[in-house]
C-alpha cells in the first residue's frame, strides 16, 4: 500500500541548493567537534593531531542507521551527533551517540515540510551546536534552541510572525551563524528586518537590519580587514555587518542579472571570500580603508560551480567541484590547475592536508590536497547511493548521510579496505588480451589486429560485456543507463590508445551508452552502428542489444498510403497566461472525410520524433489499433512545475478545460470521455493520473510510465485516488526493469510506478501494471509504443498487446 511518508526527489536542491549551506560558531580548534556544516573554524576544515599520519591509512564502517529524508548536514559535539530529518508526518531533530549510532533523543520541529516541484520532504538547514545547546531553523520558519543533553526546548521564535518574513518557495533553509552570544539569522523580514541578531540564551531580538527578501542564503562569520564580521548575500548586494549591534560596515552592489539566491560566503585566504553567482565562483576582497572598507571583485572562475558543494582553501589553492569533477584551482587567479573524474561526488571537507569527499555511489574517499594532481589514498563504500549532504568529521570519524541512512566511517591505520589493482579480476579472454598487449613490444600491432578481428562492438563474451574505445585522449569514460547518474572511467592499456572497461550485464536486455572524452566531449561508439536519440543534448547514444531481447517490429518504414500528417499550433492558455506548441497527428484518410476520431493527448513533443510515435501510428493504425487523432503538447520551460510540481493543478485544468475544447473546435473528434486518453511519463505520469481523476468527464483512460511520484503533488494525487466516489477511469501503468534510480535525489521510477499501480488497484480502479525488460531511454520508449497504443485504442476485434510484455 502506498504511504504518504515519501522520500521525494532532489530537484528542490537543484533549484535552491547551497541551501544546506550554513555557517555558525566562533572558530574552535577542537578536532573532536564539528559544530556546524562548515566545521569548527567555519572554513570547511579541521586540524587534528595527525589522524592520517600513518604509513597506511584505511577506512572502516563504524556504524550505520536508518534515517528519513532531508538534506541537512551533520553536527557533532561531545560525542553527540545531531541532524534533521522527516518521518513523513513531522520534521524532527535527532541526536545520536557518535560511538554506536543509537538514538539519544528526538525533538519535533513541526509538521513535515512536504516536498514539491521535485523536492524531498524535510529540512535543509543544518543544526548549530554551542555551549550545550542546539540551534536550528525549521523549513516553516521555526527558529529554536534545545538542550544538547536531552533535547528539551529552551526557546522558540517564529520568523514570519516575529519579523514579517515571507516563506521562500522551498521553505526556510538558511542556517544561523553564532558570534559570541548573538545568533545571526537571514530572515528576509520586512521593514528593516532582513537580517536579525538574537540573544542565543533567551531568543530575544537584539538588533535588526536590512531590507529585501531572502531566498536560500546563509550568513557567514569572517574576518576581513582585521575586523570580524557577518557577511551576507542578498537583494543584489553583499554586506558586512558588526555582529554585536548589526552596524553595516560596508555594502557592495552586484551587477544587474547576478543571481545569488543560494550564495554562501566562504573564506579564501586573507581578506577574501568566495560566493557562487549564477553558477560560477566569484571571489571578492574586502580591505580596511581610511573610512570603512574597500570591497572589490577579484575574479570569476567557471572552473568551480554547477554544484551544491563549497570548495575548501589550502596553501594557496581551492579544491572543489565543477559539476561532479573534482577540481584544483589557483586561489590567486581562479585558473584551473587540474581536474579529475574520480572520485565524483557532491561535497568535500579538509581534514589536515587531506580532502575527505562523499563521492559517487556512496563512497567516502580520502585524497591528498595537492596541486600535483588527484592522488587517492583510500576509500570505502558507506551506502549504495550518494547524496547532496557534505561529510562532517569529529573524533577520528567521517559522518555521512543520504536520504535513507546515516553512517560513521572510522579512519584506521590499516589499508585493508582497498583492493589491489586487478585483484579479483575475471579471467576471461578479453582480460588475457589486455595482459598480452601490456607485456608486448609491438602493442600497436596487437591492438589493430584485435579491432580487425572483432566484427561487433561492444564485445560480448558470455555474461561479460567489454566496452572499447580507441583514440587520442587524456581521459575516457562511459556514460550509460546501467551506470545511473554519472560516468565510469575506462582504463588505458599503457603504451596504447586503447581504453576499456568490462561489466557483467544480464542477457535478454538492451542498454544505451556513450563515451566521454577528456571530461566533456560526448561521442557515440564509432565501432557500433546502432544509435538511438539522446535523452538530452544532441549526441546520440549507442545501443547494445544482448541475446534474448526482442526488438520492436512497428518502427519500420510505413507504406506511403498509411502515412498520416502532422499540424503545428501555437496554443495560448488564458488560465496559465502563456503559450506552448501543440502538434496534432491526423491519420491517413482524415482529410476530406467526415468521420470523428478518438483523441490521445500525449504530454511531451519528443514523443512525436525521439519516441517515434508518429511512425508507430502509421504502422499500427488499421493493423492493431483504430484510427485516432494524437495531440502532442509541449510543457513550459519550467517543466517540473507542471510535471507533478506546484503548477500541476492549474496545468491539468488547462488540459481539460482549454486544450481539449480547442482541439474539438479544430478537428473532428468524438466528444465523449471514453474516446479520450492521456499519457505522461516521469512527473507527467503523475500529472496524467491527476488530470484524469480530477476530470473524469474529460479523460477515461490513462497511460503512465516510469512515474516519478516524488515530483511534489503526490499527496494531492493520493487524495483523489482515495475518494469514496470512484472515477470511471482505466489505468495502464508501465515501468522498466532497469528504470531510473538515484539515491542522491531519492528517485526510483520503478518503485514509484509499482506503488502507483498498487494504490490504484487497492482503491478499486481497473489497473494494468506492466514491467518491460529494458533500461530507461528513448529506445525503450520507442519499443513499447505499440503496447501502449494497442492497450488504449485496440482495433475492433483485436487484442491489446500490453499483456504480451514481460510482467514480473
Amino acid at each position: 500500500m502506498l504511504s504518504t511518508a515519501r522520500i521525494r526527489t532532489l530537484s528542490r536542491l537543484l533549484f535552491t541548493t547551497w541551501l544546506l549551506i550554513a555557517t555558525a560558531i566562533p572558530a574552535l580548534a577542537d578536532a573532536d567537534a564539528w559544530p556546524h556544516l562548515r566545521g569548527p573554524a567555519l572554513d570547511g576544515g579541521v586540524t587534528t593531531d595527525g589522524v592520517f599520519d600513518h604509513d597506511q591509512v584505511g577506512l572502516e564502517l563504524a556504524w550505520k542507521a536508518d534515517l528519513g529524508p532531508a538534506y541537512s548536514g551533520i553536527s557533532i559535539v561531545d560525542g553527540t551527533v545531531v541532524t534533521f530529518y522527516s518521518d513523513g508526518e513531522s520534521d524532527l531533530t535527532v541526536a545520536l551517540d557518535a560511538e554506536d549510532g543509537s538514538v539519544l533523543w528526538t525533538h519535533r520541529i513541526g509538521d513535515v515540510y512536504r516536498g514539491h516541484d521535485g523536492s524531498t520532504d524535510g529540512p535543509l538547514s543544518t543544526p548549530v551546536i554551542h555551549d550545550g545547546k542546539v540551534y536550528g531553523l525549521g523549513p516553516h520558519g521555526d527558529l529554536f534552541a534545545l538542550r544538547l543533553d536531552d533535547g528539551q526546548p529552551l526557546w522558540l521564535r517564529q520568523l514570519t510572525a516575529s519579523y514579517g518574513a515571507e516563506e521562500p518557495h522551498f521553505g526556510f533553509t538558511s542556517t544561523p551563524v553564532l558570534a559570541d552570544d548573538i545568533l545571526v539569522v537571514q530572515t528576509g523580514g520586512s521593514e528593516g528586518r532582513s537580517v536579525v541578531g538574537i540573544d542565543r540564551k533567551t531568543g530575544d531580538t537584539v538588533w535588526t537590519r536590512g531590507d529585501g527578501k531572502v531566498e536560500y542564503q546563509s550568513p557567514s562569520l569572517l574576518t576581513l580587514g582585521g575586523k570580524r564580521q557577518v557577511v551576507t548575500a542578498g537583494s543584489g548586494k553583499l554586506s558586512g555587518l558588526d555582529p554585536t549591534d548589526g552596524e553595516i560596515l560596508w555594502q557592495h552592489e552586484l551587477a544587474e542579472g547576478d543571481r545569488v539566491s543560494s550564495a554562501h560566503p566562504t573564506p579564501v585566504g586573507d581578506d577574501r571570500f568566495l560566493i557562487t553567482i549564477s553558477g560560477v565562483a566569484a571571489v571578492f576582497e574586502a580591505k580596511a580603508a581610511a573610512e570603512g572598507f574597500d570591497v572589490s571583485e577579484v575574479y570569476r572562475s567557471r572552473e568551480l560551480g554547477g554544484t551544491y558543494a563549497l570548495p575548501v582553501y589550502h596553501d594557496g589553492y581551492l579544491y572543489g567541484f565543477r559539476g561532479q569533477f573534482l577540481t584544483c584551482v589557483d586561489a590567486e587567479t581562479g585558473e584551473k590547475v587540474w581536474k579529475s573524474r574520480p572520485p565524483g561526488g557532491r561535497g568535500l571537507i579538509l581534514v589536515d592536508d587531506r580532502l575527505v569527499i562523499f563521492g559517487s555511489q556512496g563512497n567516502v574517499v580520502v585524497a591528498a590536497a595537492t596541486p600535483e594532481g588527484y592522488e587517492e589514498i583510500t576509500r570505502l563504500q558507506a551506502f549504495e547511493g550518494s547524496a547532496y549532504t557534505w561529510p562532517s568529521f569529529a573524533g577520528g570519524k567521517v559522518f555521512v548521510r543520504n536520504l535513507e541512512q546515516i553512517a560513521a566511517v572510522a579512519v584506521t591505520s590499516d589499508d585493508a579496505t582497498r583492493m589491489a589493482a586487478g585483484e579479483g579480476a575475471a579471467d576471461h579472454a578479453f582480460a588475457r588480451f589486455v595482459r598480452q598487449v601490456s607485456a608486448a613490444d609491438d602493442k600497436a600491432a596487437l591492438v589493430e589486429a584485435f579491432l580487425a578481428e572483432n566484427e561487433t562492438f561492444p564485445i560480448v563474451e558470455g555474461d561479460f560485456v567489454h566496452f572499447v574505445f580507441q583514440g587520442e585522449a587524456e581521459d575516457v569514460a562511459l556514460e550509460a543507463n546501467f551506470i545511473g547518474d554519472g560516468t565510469d572511467g575506462l582504463e588505458r592499456i599503457t603504451g596504447t590508445d586503447l581504453y576499456h572497461r568490462s561489466y557483467r550485464l544480464e542477457s535478454g536486455t538492451r542498454w544505451e551508452y556513450r563515451f566521454v572524452k577528456d571530461l566533456s566531449e560526448r561521442v557515440a561508439d564509432p565501432h557500433n552502428p546502432r544509435t538511438v536519440p539522446p535523452s538530452r543534448g544532441d549526441v546520440p547514444y549507442s545501443e547494445l542489444v544482448l541475446d534474448g531481447f526482442e526488438l520492436p517490429t512497428h518502427l519500420g518504414e510505413p507504406d506511403a498510403a498509411a502515412r498520416g500528417t502532422v499540424e503545428t499550433h501555437t496554443f495560448a492558455s488564458e488560465k496559465l497566461g502563456n503559450e506552448r506548441e501543440v502538434r496534432v497527428y491526423l491519420p491517413a484518410g482524415y482529410s476530406g472525410g467526415t468521420d470523428s476520431y478518438p483523441l490521445f493527448l500525449v504530454q511531451g513533443l519528443d514523443w512525436a520524433d525521439k519516441g517515434r510515435m508518429v511512425t508507430a501510428l502509421d504502422n499500427l493504425i488499421g493493423e492493431s489499433i483504430e484510427p485516432l487523432v494524437v495531440a502532442f503538447v509541449a510543457p513550459r520551460n519550467e517543466w517540473w512545475l507542471e510535471g507533478g510540481g506546484s503548477g500541476t493543478d492549474a496545468y491539468v485544468d488547462m488540459l481539460a478545460e482549454e486544450l481539449v475544447p480547442f482541439l474539438e473546435d479544430n478537428y473532428r473528434l468524438e466528444k465523449k470521455a471514453d474516446a479520450r486518453a492521456l499519457m505522461g511519463t516521469t512527473g507527467f505520469g503523475l500529472s496524467a493520473a491527476y488530470a484524469a481523476l480530477k476530470h473524469p468527464d474529460v479523460f477515461s483512460k490513462v497511460a503512465a510510465g516510469s512515474v516519478n511520484l516524488e515530483a511534489g503533488s503526490f499527496d494531492e494525487l493520493m487524495e483523489l485516488v482515495a475518494r469514496p466516489e470512484k472515477a470511471d477511469v482505466e489505468f495502464l501503468v508501465g515501468w522498466l526493469r532497469w528504470d531510473v534510480r538515484r539515491h542522491a535525489g531519492g528517485l526510483d521510477y520503478r518503485g514509484d510506478s509499482m506503488k502507483l499501480a498498487q494504490a490504484l488497484e487497492e482503491h478499486g480502479y481497473e489497473t494494468t501494471g506492466v514491467e518491460y525488460r529494458d533500461a530507461y531511454g528513448w529506445a525503450a520508449a520507442q519499443a513499447i509504443c505499440d503496447d501502449v497504443l494497442e492497450a488504449l485504442f485496440p482495433l475492433a476485434g483485436g487484442q491489446a498487446a500490453a499483456g504480451a510484455a514481460s510482467s514480473e
